[in-house]
């Protein structure tokens, strides 16, 4: 076994040639008689189970051939370690192989961070989206109940509300051999307001132009509360809004019978009065 491809036998008998290299001991395999018998002789060997087998003794020099060759490769001094070129060195390195999980790693936690904080952004709009909805239909119901109170306060009570008399007194003739009339004058609170009312009854006739007026006296002045005329049987009434007034004290409720009707000072004749 002289030659350098004869001492590749064992590794290639154990698989341990790449395939190029064990193409190339195939090559001389073929031209040498020696590596073909001592192949043959480890193929023979092996196939036999030598637990099961009895045992064969190897043939002579095989032993010999076999340590000779182990030998040899542990006395062979090892081969220099080839130098690493600049060109080499200057390689990108595999190591780039390693920083890529991290940098994947790191991009795959920055991607689930964006989505998370996408997903709680959503949630905020959502959360802030229904807040203001709540808050729009708070607003309208606030501004339905508003109109619908200042309608109620501004909108008179179809029925008439409820009616407060604060003041009632007789009115009697001032004379009584003339004429027997007589009349009521109340004062009546009603929704905010406040109006006197005149009803009088068995009034003398009128004649021409001549019609009745009622007056508030305070002191010594006579205030104007509206003319009215009376049916044929001697009755009328009138209205007047004392809440339109100035503060004033009533101190005399008046009935005159005037040339004209819509006085601001009294010309005719005081037919009932209050006592």
């Amino acid at each position: 076994m002289t030659d350098r491809n004869c001492e590749q036998l064992i590794d290639y008998f154990n698989h341990q040639l790449s395939d190029e290299e064990a193409k190339t001991f195939e090559a001389h395999l073929r031209n040498c008689e020696s590596c073909q018998e001592e192949l043959k002789e480890l193929q023979e060997l092996t196939d036999e189970l030598p637990l099961l087998s009895e045992p064969v003794e190897p043939p002579d020099g095989m032993k010999h051939r076999v340590l000779s060759n182990v030998f040899e490769e542990k006395n062979t001094p090892a081969e220099p370690a080839t130098p690493i070129t600049a060109t080499e060195i200057g390689k990108p390195r595999k190591q780039r192989n390693r920083i890529y999980p991290f940098v994947s790693g790191g991009l795959a936690a920055a991607l689930l961070l964006s989505l998370i904080g996408n997903g709680y952004l959503w949630n905020e709009q959502q959360e802030l989206s229904q807040e203001r909805e709540q808050l729009v239909s708070e607003r309208n119901q606030i501004e339905s109940d508003y109109f619908a109170l200042l309608d109620e306060v501004e909108t008179p009570d179809e029925d008439g509300g409820v009616s407060d008399i604060l003041l009632a007194s007789n009115l009697a003739s001032t004379d009584e051999e003339e004429f027997q009339g007589q009349g009521t004058a109340t004062i009546i609170s009603e929704n905010g307001n406040v109006d006197l009312v005149i009803q009088v009854t068995d009034m003398p006739e009128a004649t021409g132009t001549e019609v009745f007026q009622a007056w508030i006296i305070e002191g010594e002045t006579p205030y104007p509360t509206g003319s009215f005329n009376i049916d044929e049987e001697g009755n009328g009434a009138v209205s007047f809004r004392i809440s339109d007034m100035d503060d004033i004290q009533i101190d005399q409720i008046a009935i005159t019978l005037e040339p004209q009707p819509n006085n601001q000072e009294p010309e005719g004749q005081m037919v009932l009065a209050s006592q």
